[in-house]
């Protein structure tokens, strides 16, 4: 018997990135790599071209680094400025597990299932990367759920694209971000 294929568009089948706040990113990208061998690590400067909390206008400078365990993107945040909730989670006294990512296609299908369950976006915005524009949208779901999830969606050209871990690599190894 075949079980029907669930369309809930709310729904996440794979963990795709686990998302960490940090005050220092050298200091963290240095004790991942040292400790469990997490690396090679893809840095950038991400400054979205449209950013939003809770529905208000900001201008935020992050500084990213990215790598692979398995499957699972790891995330290190690090603010340079704005008041993102990266920077209020840190202002709480937190520093450590932010949120939890879910790369996906149709983020505003996804979006709209969500209001209409009542989970609101505390933040979202768009920004381009290498040739790939990545819209995210951070979820209100730390209260019942314990930890902030988050939804990404990667396009190239306006085609949505997977984010696929070799192919990721390539591209930031072929633009000279890849660090340690």
């Amino acid at each position: 018997m075949f079980r029907k294929r669930n369309r809930d568009p709310i729904k996440v089948k794979k963990l795709s990135q686990v998302g960490i706040v940090v005050k220092d990113l050298n200091q963290a990208i240095d004790f991942y790599h040292s400790t469990f061998g997490i690396g090679p690590w893809m840095l950038f400067d991400f400054e979205p071209f449209h950013c939003e909390v809770r529905g208000c206008e900001i201008s935020p400078k992050i500084k990213i680094a990215l790598a692979y365990a398995g499957g699972v993107q790891f995330e290190l945040i690090q603010v340079e400025e704005g008041q993102t909730i990266h920077q209020e989670f840190l202002e709480a006294g937190n520093e450590g597990l932010h949120h939890l990512g879910f790369f996906v296609y149709n983020m505003e299908e996804r979006l709209k299932a969500c209001k209409e369950r009542g989970i609101e976006v505390l933040e979202r915005g768009s920004a381009r990367q290498l040739g790939s524009t990545i819209h995210y949208a951070y979820l209100d779901t730390a209260q019942k759920g314990g930890v902030i999830l988050e939804y990404i969606q990667s396009s190239f050209l306006g085609i949505p694209v997977k984010m696929w871990p070799p192919l990721v690599k390539a591209v930031y190894r072929l633009a000279g971000l890849l660090g340690k």
